[in-house]
């Protein structure tokens, strides 16, 4: 990819963006800086309004005005986000609450600026006669490069937030330095600060071709791109193939994330201690290599719906075994695919849309692919914490007892199941009812 350096640099910008220190111990950094399981789920939900509002805006901004800002401002907000999460006071549940609440505003607003504007920078930067060989080729480097990134990030981050890993290696050292546990849990936060500003590097190092646009007045401008945004949305909602991929990128990337963002707490239920959650990342990373082979492939020997036909049978499988948990590192393996698939359904989402989009539109449809699934994860996030609150008072005890977070996931394969059925349910009549005059696009063909 050295001949297009905007591909390469999409590789690093989505590297150095999305594997961060502190993701092997997400949930448990929230609980030990005070805050309980229901500020958790609030807290999530606040970042995905905070996408939802500003993610299709933003795309079409970067489609009027270019892609490059856009992408320059999700690193601008990048450091900021995790400025203001180094600066948290342990044990100030107040400040640390409303530290919290901006840091998600932030870290949404970052989100929006960068869905859809730095891959359609990417792909439109490829020769157009080769975008459909070559992008594959991108997003399987950028697989392999996110592996060995969560690699990193993961050994790092789990063994420096332990301090008592900490103190033991000081000692391993012939120091005697021990390493407290309020300073150790903001160790992974200042690892990724330095990540954001090189992060904030790399998008300046990118560049764009494109014709100016004259600027009209403020209130034409915001007409023009809401414009643009209504014509984005009536596209994919007349086209077939658009409207299936969005409708089933909500249904699996909802269940999924939400699952890999309570990942640790799944961890301790299965008996594993904070000091291995790096080496789950680890092993989940090194499957990641093997597979962007195996994404690549899959796009040319097996249509949209084999592929999607799978990857719910690999979901529901993962989701099974998390409803019923085996202890220790048998638990953990049953369900290496919930980990695995959201990779593919990254790699399928973007192949699949990017194939079938204009390039005039294109950041603003990817930002409705991030509008959809964010907004999905954000209600499923919502109902994770009223679930958890019902099932802690059915049962008389505690939301945050690891009792109650056992029995909420025995309902996850079946809610998968159910929002699976209805969106074919729905696809399926909408074939039926569509006017003879919309486009025909089935998935599968592409």
């Amino acid at each position: 990819m050295s001949e297009h350096p905007n591909a390469r640099l999409f590789v690093w910008f989505r590297l150095l963006f999305n594997c961060r220190f502190y993701y092997p111990v997400f949930t448990i950094l929230f609980l030990d800086l005070g805050l309980s399981i229901g500020e958790f789920a609030a807290l999530n939900v606040v970042w995905a309004l905070t996408s939802v509002v500003l993610e299709v805006p933003s795309g079409a901004l970067a489609d009027r005005f270019g892609r490059r800002p856009l992408v320059v401002a999700a690193g601008v907000l990048m450091v900021l986000e995790m400025t203001v999460l180094c600066a948290m006071p342990p044990g100030r549940h107040d400040i640390v609450l409303w530290l919290f609440v901006l840091n998600r505003v932030l870290s949404g607003a970052a989100e929006a600026c960068a869905s859809g504007a730095d891959e359609a920078l990417a792909y439109d930067s490829l020769p157009e006669a080769d975008r459909s060989k070559l992008w594959p080729q991108v997003m399987a480097k950028l697989s392999r490069a996110m592996a060995l990134g969560f690699v990193v990030t993961s050994i790092t981050g789990s063994v420096v937030y332990d301090h008592h890993s900490l103190t033991a290696a000081m000692e391993f050292l012939g120091l005697d330095i021990v390493v407290a546990k309020n300073v150790a849990i903001k160790l992974p936060l200042f690892l990724c600060l330095g990540t954001a500003f090189a992060c904030l590097r790399v998008t300046l190092r990118m560049t764009e071709q494109r014709v100016p646009v004259a600027v009209a007045s403020f209130w034409q401008s915001v007409a023009e791109t809401g414009a643009s945004i209504l014509k984005t949305g009536g596209w994919i909602w007349r086209t077939r193939a658009a409207f299936a991929l969005l409708l089933f990128g909500v249904v699996f990337d909802s269940v999924i994330r939400l699952f890999l963002t309570v990942a640790s707490n799944f961890y301790r239920l299965v008996g594993i201690e904070a000091a291995w959650y790096g080496v789950i990342g680890t092993g989940v990373s090194l499957l990641g290599l093997v597979t962007a082979g195996w994404m690549e492939k899959s796009t040319r020997v097996m249509n949209s719906r084999q592929n999607f036909m799978w990857l719910g049978v690999a979901v529901f499988a993962g989701l099974m075994a998390a409803a019923h948990p085996q202890p220790g590192w048998a638990g953990i393996a049953l369900v290496v695919p919930l980990f695995m698939s959201m990779r593919f359904l990254q790699f399928f989402l973007s192949h699949y849309l990017n194939g079938i989009v204009s390039s005039e539109q294109r950041a603003t449809a990817l930002s409705f692919r991030g509008l959809t699934t964010n907004l999905a994860y954000g209600v499923l996030t919502l109902l994770f914490g009223w679930q958890t609150s019902w099932v802690g008072g059915s049962l008389g005890i505690s939301a945050d007892d690891p009792q109650v977070f056992a029995k909420a996931l025995t309902l996850w394969p079946w809610w998968f199941t159910g929002t699976l059925v209805v969106a074919g349910a729905w696809l399926a009549l909408r074939r039926f009812s569509a006017p003879q005059n919309e486009r025909t696009g089935e998935l599968s063909r592409h």
